[in-house]
């Protein structure tokens, strides 16, 4: 307070931080999208391990997220872990194997500004996803269409969702931006590692 008045901090200029966000994770996101192939053929088990890597990431991401950013209307409608248990469930994980799959830590994130930016990272991969589908359907048929919900992202409300979510990094004070940034960067790094660990085994009682 100064004189009475609430100082407000001044947002970023129109674009800015998006344009930052862009230029500090091109190099990580390159990595990881080589290096998943989601994009080539695919077989059910491969198919099966990333997902379960996946689920493992958003297990821990989510609730600690959520807690950092502690805005419900923002976090809520983005909370996609059930949509990755869907997926799981029809390619014959059962609900024992779900909870058997490790949470990823991510101790990096401090603060609401890096949450945001972690954010920016799994919201962007919901634009991608729609490309991974088309590929998941093509070469598993009807189990590829039977668990690829997470990949299909909003549906037709993805581009939607993607808007607002970028019309909220407007808002983002200047001084905030070089936090949202390292935490969309530490996101990519520990994404990228956890899903570089290996197949997580699956017991056969988990699957048919």
């Amino acid at each position: 307070m100064t004189g009475g008045v609430t100082m407000r901090r001044r947002p970023a200029a129109s674009g800015a931080l998006i344009a930052h966000l862009r230029s500090v994770t091109r190099p990580a996101h390159d990595r990881l999208e080589g290096g998943l192939g989601l994009l080539d053929e695919l077989g059910v088990d491969a198919y099966r391990a990333v997902l379960s890597r996946l689920y493992g990431f958003w297990k821990g991401w989510q609730p600690q997220v959520a807690a950092l950013l502690n805005d419900e209307p923002l976090t809520k409608p983005r909370r996609r872990l059930h949509l990755l248990a869907a997926d799981l469930t029809a390619l014959g994980v059962s609900e024992e194997g779900l909870a058997a799959l490790p949470p990823c830590p991510l101790t990096s994130l401090r603060s609401g500004a890096e949450a945001l930016g972690s954010l920016y990272v799994m919201e962007g991969s919901s634009l991608g996803g729609r490309i991974i589908r088309r590929n998941v359907e093509r070469c598993l048929k009807d189990i590829g269409l039977a668990s690829c919900s997470y990949f299909n992202g909003y549906g037709d409300e993805t581009g939607a969702m993607w808007r607002s979510f970028l019309a909220r990094l407007e808002e983002v004070p200047a001084v905030d931006m070089e936090d949202v940034g390292r935490g969309a960067t530490a996101t990519f790094d520990r994404l990228g590692i956890w899903l570089s660990l290996g197949d997580l085994a699956i017991s056969s009682a988990s699957c048919p």
